[in-house]
């Protein structure tokens, strides 16, 4: 009977506090990067929501085209004008600072407004000041319908 009793496996004597642990800290790091994420993504939506707004804006800056026929030719300078005053009326997105505006004529028919902003994240601004920057760019076409 000796040699069998030495012959036995070990026990399976142990803790499972530490993989418990573990799989916690990993679930818990898993659910701050997908809030981030998530944060990240609704505040580009609202820096692309005010640059599709400031291009809107901004498409009613035309002026008369010169010439026979009729139609529409967008100044950027007026472009801009009109851009920024909108941008300036509306409250900016939680988490963006330092909003800048570069209003553009993309051709005679249409206007281009490029916001850049840098982001910093909710759950980490007391940490990080600027971590991101963001883009957002909208475009905004005139015509003219003759019936």
């Amino acid at each position: 009977m000796a040699a069998q009793e030495r012959k036995r496996p070990p026990a399976d004597d142990g803790s499972i506090t530490p993989l418990a642990i573990g799989f916690v800290v990993i679930a818990l790091l898993l659910a701050f990067l997908i809030a981030a994420l998530t944060d990240l993504h609704m505040t580009r939506r609202e820096l692309q929501s005010v640059a599709d707004s400031a291009a809107l804006a901004a498409s009613d800056s035309f002026e008369p085209a010169s010439g026979d026929e009729p139609g529409l030719v967008f100044s950027p300078a007026a472009a801009a004008r009109a851009a920024s005053r909108y941008v300036a009326t509306v409250p900016t997105p939680e988490g963006l600072h330092n909003v800048e505006l570069s209003a553009d004529a993309d051709g005679q028919h249409s206007v281009v407004i490029r916001l850049r902003a840098d982001y910093t994240p909710a759950m980490l601004s007391p940490f990080v000041p600027n971590l991101l920057e963001l883009h957002a760019t909208a475009y905004a076409r005139g015509s003219l319908r003759i019936s």
